[in-house]
């Protein structure tokens, strides 16, 4: 019988809304969403935070041709922010596939032309030399990358819209569930979604007594409920708030963990092989 693949899961980034510098923010981390699956050599990456700047200098590091496939949930800058410093872009034996969703008349392609160059931006993606291209998709659309391995997409519950993906293959599951508020039985969808999965990663924006409604965000504590109710094996907590320091994620962390031994909480460097 052949043996499966490792999969190894990297985080980049775990902050949302805005990056922070600062000494009280270096045991979490300060970059903002980012987080790479190694699929047994494909590599796919899920959302371009300051985050995925780091990934990029890894990979620049490595005398291989680059191949990867990466999968942009919104476009709230805090989620692609990175794209500007990320160097396989600047890399002509790279081959980067793009994947996201449009936005009324404008396709994805459009929508990230607009922001990545001038006035915002002094190049445009044009003028990276990487191979780009650019995947319009859907919610509640499945669509193949390579080696076998797929990828489901729903809507998620925040302002400007935003997608959820699952990505799965050779007998695993990955449920990335950034910027999502809870309500209106978005638990049950999204339990069902994520029905099995090694690792449920969750938005853990606000801690249970700071939850403000209609800002597109949840806790930990829903995160540990869904879950459950979904027989997750783990459930990564990331995408803090930007005020939340080390010393408050800890004691956060560890109240966590005594309520569900399947919880973490995300630090950026933490890899966890499935």
């Amino acid at each position: 019988m052949e043996q499966r693949r490792r999969w190894t899961v990297a985080v980049w980034g775990t902050r949302g809304a805005v990056p922070m510098a600062a000494a009280d923010f270096l045991e979490y981390g300060g970059n903002t969403s980012c987080i790479s699956v190694d699929c047994g050599g494909e590599l796919v990456v899920l959302d371009a935070g300051s985050g995925i700047i780091g990934l990029g200098e890894q990979l620049s590091r490595q005398n291989t041709p680059k191949k990867l496939h990466l999968l942009i949930s919104h476009f709230h800058l805090d989620h692609i922010t990175g794209l500007t410093g990320f160097r396989p872009l600047n890399d002509p034996t790279a081959e980067i596939h793009l994947y996201g969703e449009g936005r009324g008349s404008l396709s994805f392609q459009g929508l990230l032309e607009q922001i990545l160059g001038p006035p915002y931006w002094p190049v445009g993606l044009r003028d990276f030399r990487s191979r780009v291209s650019f995947h319009e998709i859907a919610p509640g659309e499945r669509f193949s990358l390579s080696n076998g391995l797929t990828v489901d997409t729903m809507r998620a519950n925040h302002p400007n819209q935003s997608l959820i993906y699952r990505l799965e293959g050779e007998g695993r599951r990955i449920v990335y569930t950034l910027d999502c508020e809870m309500g209106d039985g978005m638990e049950a969808r999204l339990a069902e979604f994520a029905r099995n999965c090694g690792l449920l990663i969750w938005d853990a924006n606000f801690a249970p007594a700071d939850l403000i409604r209609g800002w597109g965000h949840s806790t930990w504590e829903q995160g540990a409920a869904v879950g459950r109710e979904a027989g997750a094996a783990m459930v990564l907590m990331t995408h803090f708030s930007h005020s939340y320091t080390d010393e408050f994620l800890r004691e956060q962390e560890r109240v966590a963990m005594a309520a569900d031994c399947a919880v973490r909480f995300a630090r950026e460097g933490m890899e966890i092989v499935l």
